[in-house]
């Protein structure tokens, strides 16, 4: 059944099946291509008549591999004319609640129509009006420099940010439209999705386009895996070098062509020793990133928080079904190589005084897991070190100045690997582990958490507040020691709150000794 929206925009027309209204592929800003590529985003033009918006938009360009695979499937259709939403709401729906939710993949890969977060069950079980979005990715969304300032909003960095602030300013002037409440957005992702999140929240300029945050297993990085102005242009001087144009000229390419060179250029040995990694956003430009997350403040909104139990199983221990392995890395061997990994990790992540030595981080992981090997042991400590407890840390300062925290530990098990790799939480969100692509991979006997689950996350984006159908979800308590800090566990014995896992592992970083004290 054919049904139709107005917009300020426009009319649109999507399809209701099943009790839910699905209007895929609405575009919420100009095309990013010609003039406005490596702009900032303008508003969508209008259209006369009736825009049909039945299919998921292009991804953006990109190179989808390796672990970024696991939750994507193949991307079926890319285009740099990519900033496009997808909206499911509950059929006749009325001041819905309403879910916004932003990809991972590291900035550089997925997209808003991946089948893991398909906003389908969330709309019909759970009377959420959910939103997915497409933003620029990579080098266009990206590569930041003081010659790409755009005139008529002074940035000139992290254009993939500012898509999704303008998702949120569009949805704050449309989301009536699809039955739900604009005062009642709460804005989510995973992993980079989720860092992003974190950082639009903590700028002041976003004030009330949302009233909750949920950030999965969010990346809270320091330079230089997140950069400053000056390393981002650097950067993009030495792209533009390397492409035969001037900075400037980075417009006048095609923009899939840039994602492809730029691409090739990280797997060009000279290019890698000089540029171990890209640099292309987020940025800390102060305009939009104005502090990092170790530094900045969230606003005043309640905040669900959590990781997975084995983060670094994405990059070390991922595989698929028939055994193909996904994951580019390998544990360091034991020893010399180990103490030196270790202390690259501890370099690039930990942004603390005093910084820790590799050799008492070793210590003391062995001494909290006496039975473990070194590779497990460099599981656990690359977990911790990027995600855990900078997670844990960030979840504390937050309710320490009495905003509403809750920490979740996600541990569900999967079929291959046995462990709960980063990004494992994404269907159980959404209610997708079903898919094709995805229950393989995810085993059996998984409905009953993944409902408990879905609970939580659509109770707390109506109400502030995560519940389960069996247990409430006590906010996190400041006050607790480190080794007695409660989370809610989720895993094959469902949701329970208690102790966080590996605390005693946690507390032998400095800084997490004293959570909070530079507050």
């Amino acid at each position: 059944m054919e049904i139709a929206v107005e917009t300020p925009a426009g009319s649109l027309a999507g399809q209701r099946h099943d009790g839910v209204d699905r209007f895929l592929g609405i575009p919420y800003a100009a095309a990013p291509v010609g003039a406005l590529r490596l702009r900032s985003p303008r508003p969508v033009p209008g259209w006369a008549g009736i825009r049909r918006v039945d299919h998921i938009g292009p991804a953006a360009p990109q190179h989808l591999a390796g672990s970024q695979t696991w939750l994507n499937e193949p991307i079926a259709c890319m285009d740099e004319d990519c900033l496009t939403l997808n909206v499911w709401a509950p059929a006749d729906a009325c001041d819905a609640p309403v879910l916004v939710w932003f990809h991972g993949g590291a900035t550089r890969n997925g997209h808003g129509g991946a089948a893991a977060c398909d906003g389908f069950r969330l709309a019909r079980e759970h009377g959420i009006v959910v939103v997915t979005v497409n933003y620029r990715l990579g080098p266009l969304g990206g590569l930041a420099h003081p010659e790409l300032t755009d005139p008529e909003t002074g940035t000139c960095a992290n254009w993939g940010m500012q898509d999704k602030i303008a998702s949120l300013r569009w949805l704050r002037d449309s989301i009536a439209g699809f039955g739900g409440d604009p005062r009642k957005m709460t804005i989510a992702g995973q992993s980079s999705g989720a860092a992003n999140v974190v950082l639009i929240a903590q700028n002041p300029d976003c004030e009330g386009l949302f009233c909750g945050v949920i950030a999965q297993s969010p990346p809270l990085f320091q330079p230089p895996m997140f950069v400053g102005l000056d390393d981002a242009a650097e950067y993009t001087e030495a792209v533009a070098a390397a492409l035969g144009t001037s900075v400037a000229g980075l417009r006048d390419l095609d923009g899939s062509d840039l994602v492809r060179r730029e691409a090739a250029l990280l797997r060009d040995v000279d290019f890698t020793r000089r540029f171990p990694r890209p640099r292309t956003a987020p940025t800390l430009d102060g305009r939009l990133v104005h502090a990092w997350p170790h530094d900045g403040v969230l606003a005043d909104v309640p905040l669900l928080i959590g990781f997975t139990r084995d983060e670094a199983r994405f990059w070390y221990d991922l595989a698929l079904p028939d055994g193909t392995r996904l994951s580019a890395l390998t544990p360091p061997e034991p020893g010399a190589p180990f103490e030196a990994a270790l202390a690259r990790l501890i370099a690039l992540h930990y942004p603390f005084e005093p910084t820790p030595s590799p050799a008492a981080t070793f210590a003391a992981y062995g001494f909290a897991m006496p039975d473990a090997g070194s590779a497990a042991i460099w599981l656990a400590i690359y977990s911790d070190l990027v995600f855990r407890a900078p997670i844990l840390q960030y979840a504390t300062r937050h309710a320490r100045r009495g905003s509403p925290a809750f920490l979740y530990d996600f541990a569900w098990p999967l079929a291959v690997t046995g462990g709960t790799p980063h990004a494992a939480c994404v269907p159980f969100v959404f209610g997708t582990h079903r898919h094709p692509h995805l229950a393989p991979k995810i085993g059996v006997d998984v409905d009953a958490t993944v409902a408990a689950a879905m609970a939580a996350w659509a109770t707390f984006i109506r109400h502030g507040t995560p519940a389960t159908p069996t247990h409430d979800w006590p906010g996190l308590n400041p006050g607790l020691p480190l080794d007695a800090a409660e989370a809610m566990s989720i895993g094959r014995d469902g949701m329970l709150f208690g102790p966080l896992h590996g605390a005693n592992r946690l507390a032998s970083w400095p800084a997490m000794q004293q959570m909070g004290d530079a507050d």
